[in-house]
C-alpha cells in the first residue's frame, strides 16, 4: 500500500492587508476548517474593491488607534 503525505496551506488575511499562514495535512484539513477556495490574485485586499462598511471599519479602527 503506497502512503501520500500532502500538505495544504491554509492562512487568514485581514482588513489591513496582514496576512499569516499555517501548513496542515490535506486529507482532514479541509473539513476541520471549512475552507473556502481563494482567488488571491483577485481578493478584494489587493484589488481595492472591499464592501463600503469594511472599509468604513478599517477607517475607524486606525483613527481608535492613533487616538490612544
Amino acid at each position: 500500500m503506497k502512503s501520500v503525505l500532502k500538505s495544504k496551506t491554509f492562512g487568514n488575511i485581514l482588513s489591513d492587508g496582514s496576512f499569516n499562514f499555517l501548513s496542515l495535512p490535506s486529507y482532514s484539513s479541509q473539513k476541520e476548517l471549512h475552507c473556502k477556495n481563494l482567488d488571491l490574485n483577485n481578493h478584494p485586499v489587493w484589488t481595492g474593491k472591499r464592501p463600503k462598511e469594511q472599509t468604513e471599519i478599517s477607517l475607524f479602527v486606525g483613527k481608535f488607534t492613533k487616538s490612544l
